[in-house]
């Protein structure tokens, strides 16, 4: 399954205790969210977002 993340998912030391195996397979970009940063940070309409 492919996935898109940001933020400190896109840490493999952070994935690493969340998952038992995965791989990132390189930059993506999200078109038409934008991160919202904050103490729980979201994404929200317009922009758009870099992850993995």
């Amino acid at each position: 399954m492919d996935v898109f993340v940001y933020g400190t998912l896109t840490a493999p030391e952070r994935v690493g205790e969340l998952l038992d195996s995965f791989v990132f397979v390189g930059p993506a970009t999200l078109a038409g969210l934008q991160l919202v940063e904050g103490r729980y940070p979201t994404l929200a309409p317009g922009g758009e977002t870099a992850g993995r």
